[in-house]
Parts: structure tokens; sequence; C-alpha cells
């Protein structure tokens, strides 16, 4: 049995899939009753099992005359082996019999022509006498698309597909603006989840956690302690690169993961219209670039046919053009794109909650607080009554701190709005990580305290 301590970003299906194990297995092994994790808790792992025997290795046939024989590697396409060794797709398909371009690592091909083996140079040392084999030039990155040329950009996006017992994994490889690449490794056939709608769907937990400035934050329409406690709550909640395409929402992404789907609000939609009006030079390179567009508030895609597709049946295409996922995972890591996450976790969500009124009865007394924002300030706080209202919904969080504020206001024989601006603030989370009925409203109370967040009114 090994262990694993959970640190800051991560989450149990993240944690699942890095492990190669599931959420479901995870909480029977630990006991849990919930997904909530705290910063430096221990999980228990399974063992992974020793690795079965290899099994015999069928003999390849032989290639036909004037062709030669090439394995698959890591991060290879059918059109950058066809350009490596100066063939065509279609010749590669016909000739290894595909009906896809789909390829799997160490799948074998047979490739149009004699590739000449590299002339060997004068040892210095007795020659090695290793079997002869086919040597890949090194990967070539693929020239930038021609205008307009949506198919071709989407060929920047490598996707390996091995299947498992039930399920099938991908690697895509993701090219970043900074000239890194970074490797998605998703699974479909997400049975564990009760929320499944679409097993070819897929989950993915994300890999980023870039750091936005405060400044930035701010400009979104937020003071600076409410930008402080959403960006403490985007760091906590998920990774801005996240994607599941498995439940009704048909393609949700992000931090909160805002969802495609009109039936479920489609925030996502909300979110592209904003990186297209906000940055659209960034914009036009992740997602114009690949068919991908905004309009009207509405998401559009061009499929292979050129024909353009828009609302739900746009998210379903995409859901099921996994390298399409590249250019969201990719507007993950952009700080520009990411912004606008942000921006509509504000307008969606912080707002709300700060605006939220409360009608109370204090000690026999019926008041109304026109506005959360009127009676509360600190960061601590703030943090907490965003972080509940992004996952439990705005009428939850309202109905919960009212309930506490009611409870406390009695203890303290307090009845006017006045009073309740003067409670503790530190209090009032305290309370709510004590006695709320909802563990993730209490999980969520707690990690604010255990941030060490100030509770020090504004």
């Amino acid at each position: 049995m090994s262990t694993y301590t959970v640190v800051k970003g991560d989450t149990l299906s993240a944690i699942a899939t890095k492990f190669g194990t599931t959420v479901a297995d995870l909480k029977n092994l630990n006991g849990l009753k919930d997904n909530i994790l705290k910063i430096g808790q221990v999980l228990k792992l399974k063992k992974t099992p020793a690795p079965a025997p290899p099994k015999p290795v069928p003999a390849q046939p032989a290639p036909p005359a004037g062709a030669s024989i090439y394995k698959v590697v890591k991060g290879d396409t059918l059109s950058g082996i066809a350009k490596r060794f100066g063939t065509t797709v279609e010749a590669i398909k016909t000739l290894s019999k595909l009906k896809t371009t789909v390829l799997s690592i160490g799948q074998v091909l047979q490739i149009p022509g004699t590739v000449k083996p590299a002339q060997p140079q004068p040892p210095t040392t007795p020659p090695v006498v290793t079997p002869p084999v086919v040597t890949p030039p090194p990967p070539v990155t693929p020239p930038p698309a021609a205008p307009g040329d949506y198919m071709a950009a989407r060929k920047q996006y490598g996707l390996v597909v091995r299947p498992d017992t039930d399920f099938r994994r991908f690697e895509l490889s993701v090219p970043l603006p900074d000239g890194r690449t970074v490797v998605a490794k998703m699974r479909d056939n997400v049975k564990y989840s009760t929320f499944t709608k679409y097993p070819e769907g897929i989950v993915y937990g994300g890999q980023s956690t870039i750091n936005i400035p405060i400044e930035k934050v701010v400009s979104v329409g937020l003071t600076s302690r409410q930008a402080a406690a959403l960006e403490y709550v985007s760091s906590h909640e998920g990774k801005y690169d996240a994607i599941n395409s498995y439940d009704g929402g048909i393609f949700s992404f992000g931090f909160i993961q805002f969802v495609g789907a009109v039936e479920h609000g489609g925030s996502l939609n909300r979110v592209l219209a904003g990186m297209k009006a906000n940055a659209p030079a960034r914009f036009a390179q992740v997602f114009q670039q690949v068919g991908i567009d905004s309009a009207a508030g509405n998401t559009t895609v061009l499929d292979e046919s050129g024909r353009l597709l828009s609302g739900d049946e746009a998210w379903l295409y995409i859901q099921k053009t996994v390298p399409l996922y590249g250019a969201f995972i990719r507007a993950g890591f952009d700080p520009d794109l990411v912004l606008e996450q942000l921006r509509a976790a504000n307008d969606l969500y912080v707002q709300s909650a700060l605006n939220f009124r409360l009608n109370l009865t204090l000690n026999g007394v019926k008041i109304t607080v026109p506005r959360l924002r009127d009676i509360l300030s600190s960061e601590g706080l703030l943090t907490a009554v965003i972080a509940i209202a992004i996952n439990r919904g705005t009428g939850t969080m309202g109905r919960f701190v009212g309930e506490i504020m009611t409870t406390i206001a009695a203890a303290k024989n307090i009845t006017t709005p006045e009073a309740l601006r003067e409670l503790d603030e530190r209090l009032i989370c305290q309370t709510l990580a004590d006695s709320s009925t909802d563990t993730r409203t209490r999980a969520r109370a707690q990690g604010v305290l255990d941030a060490g967040l100030s509770f020090e009114k504004a």
C-alpha cells in the first residue's frame, strides 16, 4: 500500500487519473464520504500490480517490395509521418490497410518507397552490430496553417489513443504560446459518475494553475478584497484547462466547469463570447484558427465538410472531436483568455452573491439587508461566501449564511442591521464550518479558515 499527500489544487478525479485508478476506489480505500480534500491530507493508494509477462509478439509480415516498416512513437501523426518520408496520408493508409488516421504507440505502418539509412561514420571504437531499423528524422513542428485552413490547424494537436479494459486512454499534445508543449492525459467511459450521459465523453482534471496578477483580476469589476477572494477560489475549485464531456452539460471547461449545453445555462458560450470581445487576437489564434467561433453569444464550429454548426449541435461535434480539446487546453494556459473565465465567474456568481438580499427574523424582529456586501467586508468571509455560491449556488449560499447569522444574533440579542455589521466575521465563518448541514459548505468555510486569510473588516 502506498500513499499520496494532497497539495494545493488537487481534486480526487485528477489524483485518480494520475495514479490509474478511479474516484470510487479512492473513496472506498480511504473511507471518504464525499470528494472534498484538504491540503496535507494523506490518501492511501493501491499498489500498482506487477506487470503481466509480455505476450509473444507475432512476427510482422514482410512489407511489399519497395516499401519499408515504421513503428509509431509518442507524438506521431499520420500527416507528420507522411511528410517525413515524402509520401501521402492516403498512400500510407492504403498500404497499411488503415480505416482512420488515429494511431497507437507501437503500431506498425508500411511506408511506400525505400527509406535510405544514414551513412555510417568511421568508428573510433569497434562497431556494435545492431539489427537494421528505420529511424525517423527528428519531429518537425508543423508550419502555421494558411489563413482559413482550419482542418490543417487542428493537426497541431497530436492525438494518441490506447485501449484499456473497458475504456480508452487519450494523450493529446498541446503546443503552448510560450513554446512549451503539455500532454493532456484523458479517458472516456466514465462509469464511476452517476451523472454520465455520454460514454464516449472524456474526463480531464487539467494542469493549469497560472497566476493572474491581482490588478488584472480587479479589472473585471472587483475591489481588491473581492479580487483576492476570487483569486483564492479559482486556485482551489479546479484547473483553468479542466474539461469534462460526459455529463448533460455536453462539454464543460474551466476552473468552475462552465457548461456548453443551453439546458444547463450555456455559461461556456458566455466565456467564449467574452474571449472574442476582450482578447480578439488571442481568440483568433487559439479558437478561430481551428474553426471555432462565437457569434451573438452563440458558439459555432465548422465540421470537416465546411458546414457551420451552432449551439448544442456545435458542442456535440466538439465533444466527439478530441483534437479540438487542444484549443481549450491551450486557452487554459493563456493569461488573457483565463481572465475571461474570471470575468464570467464575477458576472455569474460573485456579484449575485455580494448583492444577495437577506430577509431575516432576529429575535422576533423582521429586518431586511438589501445587499450582503452591506454587512460583510473581510477578505476571509467574502472568500467563503463566493466559494459557497460558486459550488452550491447563490440561493443556497444565502440560505446558509442567513441561518447562521440568525443563530448568532439570537445568542447576542441582536435585532438591527447595524448590529449585524459589527459581528465578528471569523465567528460567522467558523460557525459555518462547525454547524452547516452541507458537507461542501463546511469544507469550503474550513478551507478558508485553514488558509489564514484576514477577517479584518474593511
